[in-house]
């Protein structure tokens, strides 16, 4: 299982309902955490997602930079 850190724009709670149930039927509910205090998403997946994360961000107004790790 890989991590993914994205820094995002995200401002409230309001900007993540678009994309709460999508990552939940993507990755699992316990696979993916959002930090609101340093608007940081966190995304566990066996297969590569990076691509995929960032547009569904995207499609919801949200801009975000994959944190590469290391």
């Amino acid at each position: 299982m890989n991590t993914v850190i994205f820094k995002t724009s995200v401002q409230s709670r309001i900007d993540m309902i678009g994309v709460k149930p999508v990552f939940d039927l993507l990755f699992g509910k316990k696979n993916w955490l959002f930090s609101f205090e340093d608007k940081l998403l966190k995304v566990m997946s066996s297969v590569p997602c990076a691509d995929l994360v960032k547009a569904i961000l995207k499609d919801n107004g949200v801009t975000s930079e994959e944190l590469k790790l290391g």
